[in-house]
């Protein structure tokens, strides 16, 4: 008879790579020069019932759908439900804009010129 060590964490790394797949990570906040982007997966609802709003810094992204099929010996239901909020700061909240593709909404944000990042020179007193 053989002993055989096991590490059942073996596989963890793995576990994490999964995280950042697109049906599994919910909202994802990216800064890029001039703008914020936002993408949340609103996987199974139409377009129709994606809404996104935007008050006083506060991002609200709301998708809900729900299907329901009735055979003769059959009954399907599927509801889809997705609710994200966070909370942003320094932006042209008014020129937002939102696009759909492949289950995931998508909202860039034009950073405010006084939110993007400059560059400042340090200038040394000593004489």
């Amino acid at each position: 008879m053989t002993i055989t060590k096991w590490d059942p964490f073996v596989r963890l790394p793995r576990w994490f790579e999964d995280f950042d797949e697109p049906a599994s990570r919910g909202l994802k906040i990216k800064e890029a020069d001039n703008n914020i982007i936002a993408e949340a997966v609103v996987a199974g609802v139409p377009t129709d019932n994606v809404e996104v709003h935007i008050e006083d810094g506060i991002l609200t992204i709301k998708a809900e759908s729900t299907e329901e099929k009735k055979g003769e010996d059959e009954y399907h239901s599927s509801n889809y439900q997705y609710y994200y909020t966070a909370a942003l700061s320094g932006e042209a909240w008014d020129k937002a804009e939102a696009d759909i593709e492949n289950g995931v909404v998508v909202i860039t944000i034009p950073k405010a010129e006084a939110a993007r990042h400059r560059k400042i020179e340090v200038k040394s007193k000593s004489k």
